[in-house]
């Protein structure tokens, strides 16, 4: 579900912000938002390593706004969410949690079933004879 919504453009990363409210404030963190291009009236869903008392009462009087963190994620919260935003470091925990490993990007299931059939000694219908049953008389 994240990876459709970043491929749809509904997602944006930004900076790590959460140490930046040194008091709760509502009209800081509408601010910030609206530098990001966000508009407060969207459900956006925020993710983020860790949030911090401060975070978490400027954004708790928005009520578009989700702030989640990699133990309180869920699937409900990314589809309702028009906006997805992330920060690098929750960037990095998706791909090491969720991610392909490199080694199996390059992997080719084809020629693993093409193996399968080889030694199981079925055939594979390419040798040019008709395999078709007779009909009984």
């Amino acid at each position: 579900a994240i990876a459709s919504a970043a491929s749809a453009g509904s997602s944006i990363v930004v900076e790590e912000f959460g140490d930046k409210f040194t008091q709760p404030k509502t009209k800081d963190f509408i601010a910030a938002m609206n530098r990001w291009g966000l508009d407060p009236k969207v459900k956006s869903m925020f993710f983020m390593m860790e949030l911090g008392e401060n975070l978490e009462k400027s954004g708790r009087n928005i009520g578009t706004l989700q702030l989640l963190t990699p133990r309180t994620l869920n699937l409900y919260h990314v589809l309702d969410a028009e906006k997805l935003v992330f920060t690098p470091a929750t960037v990095d925990y998706l791909n090491e949690r969720y991610g392909l490993d490199n080694d199996e990007d390059d992997y080719d299931y084809e020629d693993e079933y093409d193996e399968e059939e080889e030694e199981d000694g079925e055939d594979d219908g390419d040798d040019g004879e008709d395999d078709t049953p007779e009909a009984a008389e």
